[in-house]
């Protein structure tokens, strides 16, 4: 599979945790036997009851592993029995499904947020930091334009070098290098997605001048924003 312009192979027995938004391409010399689970975002917190949950699971804004995690038989069989219980349950609503279906939703993502960050070493406690949460889900909301440490630090009710040590706890990095991922990754859906042209995207996204983003782009992956379009398109 092609993830944002790099290839990503795999062998089953695996789980891919494919984040939304984030384009691909499949180059499979079979169709391998599998089972999907595709949900969106609002769906899921307004089900789960907690809009928080989705920034509390590492596989989905970790920009440092892959999106995959390899699987034992015994592990894949758990899973493909869990699923056959969620399908099941679908197909037969009762009045307790819900509450059923959340269970069964609650238990799939925990166990493979378990297992990835057992897979990957990732020792941050981000499941229980909700400054940390409350941090990833203000770069959703805000990432076109707050690009500051400060600007962040303000929102959270917090002092700048606070921010700046608990994103070094949690994710091993300053703030400012978190916020730059996530622009990064927000413009390369920009250009994956949209026809929007270069000048289009470095404006939305609060740069001052179309060089500017061409600049900050090229720093983080030593390509133009159009030569990453040309060659995800190529």
């Amino acid at each position: 599979m092609i993830l944002d312009g790099k290839k990503l192979d795999f062998k089953s027995p695996a789980v891919l945790l494919l984040p939304p938004a984030r384009p691909r391409q499949w180059i499979l010399k079979s169709v391998p036997e599998c089972k999907l689970v595709i949900f969106e975002g609002e769906f899921m917190e307004a089900f789960l009851k907690d809009n928080l949950f989705l920034n509390r699971l590492y596989f989905f804004g970790n920009y440092d592993c892959p999106p995959l995690l390899a699987l034992t038989k015994q592990r894949a069989q758990y899973f493909q029995e869990l699923l056959s219980q969620i399908k099941s349950e679908i197909k037969g609503l009762s009045p307790d499904s819900h509450e059923l279906l959340r269970a069964y939703l609650y238990q799939l993502l925990i166990v493979l947020n378990r297992n990835y960050t057992e897979h990957y070493s990732l020792k941050g406690n981000l499941y229980r930091n909700t400054d940390m949460l409350k941090f990833k889900d203000l770069l959703k909301q805000h990432i076109h334009e707050k690009q500051k440490v400060s600007e962040y630090a303000d929102l959270l009710k917090i002092n700048r070098n606070r921010l700046n040590q608990l994103c070094k706890e949690v994710f091993g990095k300053d703030a400012v290098v978190v916020i730059h991922e996530h622009l990064l990754q927000s413009c390369k859906t920009e250009l994956l997605t949209t026809s929007k042209t270069i000048a289009e995207i470095s404006y939305e996204y609060n740069f001052s001048a179309p060089s500017n983003f061409v600049r900050f782009f090229k720093s983080l992956t030593n390509l133009s924003p159009a030569a990453y379009r040309e060659q995800y398109v190529n």
